[in-house]
Parts: C-alpha cells; sequence; structure tokens
C-alpha cells in the first residue's frame, strides 16, 4: 500500500479548501437547476429542463448580451484609465510611489455600498454636480444623472480602477526602462515611445487585466442596482431577483449556470487566442 508523506498531505489541504468552498457549492447549485419550483418552498426534487429553457427567451437572451456589452465596455474603460496612471505613478519618485500606492489600497478597502452611495449623491439633482454645474451657469436646467447607464459605468470604473492599477504595479514598477530611453534619444516623442514601445510590451498583461475586469463586471450587483436603471440592470441582478424576490430558486441556479458558462467559454476564446498570438 502505498504511504502518504507530509508533502502530499499539505498539498490536499488547497484541495480540500476548493472543494469545500468552490466546488462542493457549485456542484449542488448544478443539480438544484434541474429541479422544480415549489410556490411554497424552494424547489421539489425532480429532473426537468424546464428552468434552462426559459433561458431562451427573448427577454433572459437580451439581458444576457446586456451583461456582456456593460461588463465589457466598463472593463476596456477601467483599463484604459487605470494603466496610463500606473504608467505615471511608476515613474514618479519612491516617495510618491508608495503615496499613490497607499492611496489605491485604501479605496480598495471602501465598501462597494459606500462608493455606490457616494455617487448616488454625487449626481443627484439637490446636492451634487448638476447642482453645482446649475449653480456657475453651465446647466440652464440641471437633473439628476443617476439612475442611467452611464452611472453605472462610473460604479464600475469606480470599484475596479485601482484593483487593475495594483495589478499593473508589480511589472510596471520593475520594466526595462532602456528602450523607452533609447526611443527618446532618437527623437520619439513621449506619446509614440507609450503607444508603440509600452503599450506592445504589456499586451499580455492588458488583456489579462481586461479578462480579469470583465469576470468580476458580471457578478457586480450593487452598483447596477443603485446607479443604474432596470433597462440597465445585468444578470446578476435578474438572478437575485428570481431566485430570491421570487423564490425560484431552480431557475437562479439555472441561470447562475448558464452565466459561469458563458464565462468560461469567453475566458477559453481569449486565451486561445492569446496563445495562437504568441506563436505567431
Amino acid at each position: 500500500m502505498r504511504h502518504f508523506k507530509p508533502a502530499h498531505l499539505i498539498g490536499m489541504y488547497p484541495l480540500g479548501m476548493m472543494c469545500l468552498f468552490f466546488l462542493g457549492p457549485l456542484a449542488f447549485m448544478i443539480v438544484v437547476s434541474f429541479y422544480e419550483r415549489d410556490p411554497l418552498g424552494f424547489y421539489n426534487v425532480a429532473f426537468v429542463w424546464d428552468n434552462y429553457a426559459k433561458f431562451f427567451s427573448s427577454f433572459y437572451y437580451t439581458i444576457s448580451m446586456r451583461s456582456i456589452w456593460s461588463s465589457a465596455l466598463g472593463a476596456v474603460l477601467v483599463v484604459l484609465l487605470a494603466f496610463p496612471a500606473m504608467f505615471i505613478i511608476t515613474d514618479m519618485v519612491r516617495r510618491w510611489q508608495l503615496f499613490w500606492i497607499i492611496l489605491l489600497l485604501s479605496l480598495m478597502c471602501l465598501s462597494e455600498v459606500i462608493l455606490g452611495f457616494a455617487w448616488l449623491i454625487l449626481l443627484s439633482e439637490s446636492s451634487g454636480i448638476p447642482k453645482f454645474l446649475g449653480w456657475v451657469g453651465l446647466w440652464d436646467d440641471p437633473r439628476s444623472l443617476s439612475p442611467s447607464f452611464a452611472a453605472m459605468l462610473i460604479g464600475f470604473i469606480t470599484l475596479g480602477f485601482s484593483l487593475v492599477a495594483l495589478m499593473f504595479y508589480p511589472q510596471m514598477a520593475q520594466r526595462d526602462r532602456s528602450i523607452e530611453e533609447a526611443a527618446r534619444t532618437l527623437g520619439t516623442s513621449p506619446a509614440r515611445v507609450f503607444i508603440k514601445v509600452v503599450l506592445p510590451n504589456y499586451r499580455t498583461a492588458i488583456i489579462g487585466a481586461v479578462v480579469t475586469m470583465f469576470v468580476y463586471f458580471l457578478g457586480v450587483f450593487v452598483m447596477p442596482t443603485m446607479l443604474g436603471r432596470p433597462q440597465d440592470w445585468n444578470m446578476t441582478v435578474i438572478i437575485t431577483d428570481k431566485a430570491v424576490g421570487d423564490a425560484n430558486m431552480p431557475l437562479g441556479a439555472a441561470l447562475s449556470v448558464i452565466m459561469l458558462l458563458f464565462t468560461l467559454v469567453i475566458i477559453g476564446a481569449l486565451m486561445f487566442g492569446t496563445r495562437k498570438e504568441r506563436q505567431s
């Protein structure tokens, strides 16, 4: 009989944690997705495909496409803003770098609810940006800017900016600046160096950050609820509404499984495309 060594037992720990906190709940959710809804409770044990069939109605299909669109747009905007910001920060002296890193870490400590309320106040008609623009004469008829799709995207950017910026920091802080300096010595403008030299070197990191944010925004719940209109809500809000609001756990579980498969397919396609690009 083969004897387990201490190293094998230690290696079982992460597997156990994965099974306990991820694979176990995921498997239970998949099982529940095939059950029938019980109007008087959570579900009745059965094996039906009705919950999955409902996804192909125009209602859920439209929400799914909208979720993908808003998540993708939010991810691209976050990376477009965070990447240049971190590029500038890493060129600062060490003291200012520490200041910005601590500030970004502090932003990550703020609750999503607190950030949502802050933007709700800033975008309101009575006490925020619209009132200020009206006061200085730049807006004749100030109105509340939330709820709206733009307000929801602002919430996404607030959530993801510090996270993406800190993802870029280790790699950008240790980058070899000799190539950039050589390009500038040859008379290339800083903007052209950034586009032609810096961006291509970080293409893989940028794609990774976009994919990470895309998956993150697919599961965001608070910002769409607080800052978005009902027609802007993503699938996460609808799943919660069906599972908790309508007490339809099997349908909520089926929708969650489908969104998980969507996410895996998109991530797999992006990873495959990146790998093919490296090999070419």
